[in-house]
């Protein structure tokens, strides 16, 4: 064994330095984000495919459509940030992380609820157009002054309002309402029909009204046709044209009556997921058997991107229409992050100029309003 002057130093390595307490958080955070990404890409893949199939989806469902977006392209940004400051080749679980999150953002682009049409140019309605406004009133003006809900209404001057909850809440069940002394004072010269808590009016005359009836358990409330009628066909002649509107309030995903923690909140899930299918089953089979020019509206309470629009399939989204990006139509409290109030035409008919207007306090659902020509 040689010895060096005291100027020389000896060291001896056993092998590659360990990573010190930062690598090693490092790496654990990136084994976490790809297992995130890789279960984010499953919730994607699988959505489309057991929405309106599998009742307990309704529950997930209820997440915002646009998280789906926004969860991979910020692994996407979260990466990009990193590989820059690494300054080196991306590790093996980089390389996951990124091609797990490419594939999930391509997947949540058609499920986001952006309206990318936005962003491009947009027609004019026809001239003979027929202006439109669909609103869920929220149990009427139950609990709101009935001079500025009827203000609201009107301020609109549409020739076609389809409305639902036309009810009121007493004692925790609905009840109906008959506010046809004060409507017709409202609308001098329009035409009204009304089934359950489902009301069209119109400046046109109706020729024919129509409940759109489905196979449907008892009802759970004392009011049998606020469970039974959730669809209401009013034909109406438009300058020489037959023209159907369909009236669509489907129910709630859920009940806030009981906890989560309980088994009789899933009841109720399931329950209101069966109605739900079979009112849009009821409703597809006689929008198929009817070659008029038909507009279809109301409060789905269906999220952008979800199975269950696939009972649509042949319709037109109305809000491609939008100039908004990311149209919302309904919120809670300050957040407003969902859109459950639709417009769709179909059998040549188009939607032009819609926009989702803001009634105050007067719902917690905007109202659509839009041109429709047949």
């Amino acid at each position: 064994m040689s010895v060096g002057t005291s100027d020389e130093v000896s060291v001896e390595t056993n092998g590659p330095a360990k990573p010190g307490r930062s690598g090693r958080w490092g790496a654990l955070l990136t084994r976490v984000s790809v297992g995130v990404a890789a279960g984010w890409l499953v919730l994607l893949a699988v959505r489309p495919l057991l929405g309106g199939r599998v009742w307990w989806w309704v529950l997930v469902d209820l997440l915002p459509p646009l998280a789906l977006l926004l969860v991979p392209a910020g692994f996407l940004v979260a990466e990009g940030v990193v590989l820059l400051r690494r300054r080196g080749r991306p590790t093996r679980r980089h390389r996951w992380l990124v091609g797990l999150a490419a594939l999930g953002l391509a997947l949540a682009v058609p499920q986001s609820g952006v309206n990318w049409r936005a962003l491009g140019p947009h027609d004019r309605a026809p001239a003979d157009a027929l202006k439109v406004v669909s609103w869920d009133t929220l149990e009427w003006h139950q609990g709101n002054d009935p001079d500025a809900f009827y203000r609201y209404l009107k301020s609109s001057g549409a020739d076609v309002y389809v409305l639902q909850e036309y009810m009121e809440i007493r004692d925790g069940e609905p009840v109906p309402v008959d506010d046809s002394a004060r409507l017709r004072a409202a609308f001098p010269g329009y035409h009204f029909a009304s089934a359950g808590e489902l009301l069209t009016i119109s400046r046109y005359p109706i020729t024919t009204r129509t409940v759109v009836r489905a196979p449907l358990p008892a009802p759970l409330t004392s009011w049998d046709d606020y469970w039974n009628i959730r669809a209401l066909r009013t034909d109406i002649e438009a300058d020489g044209k037959e023209i159907s509107l369909y009236n669509v309030h489907l129910p709630d995903q859920f009940s806030l009556e009981s906890s989560p923690l309980s088994t009789g909140f899933y009841r109720i899930v399931d329950d209101l997921d069966h109605r739900r299918r079979a009112v849009l089953r009821a409703l597809q089979e006689e929008i198929a058997g009817n070659p008029r020019p038909k507009l279809v509206a109301g409060e789905f309470n269906v999220v952008p991107g979800s199975g269950e629009l696939r009972w649509l399939d042949g319709l037109t989204d109305g809000a491609h229409s939008s100039r908004s990006l990311y149209p919302v139509s309904f919120w809670v409290g300050k957040l407003q992050a969902w859109r459950l109030d639709w417009a769709f035409s179909g059998s040549g008919a188009r939607i032009d100029e819609y926009r989702l207007t803001d009634p105050g306090a007067l719902s917690s659902h905007r109202a659509q309003e839009f041109r429709f020509s047949g």
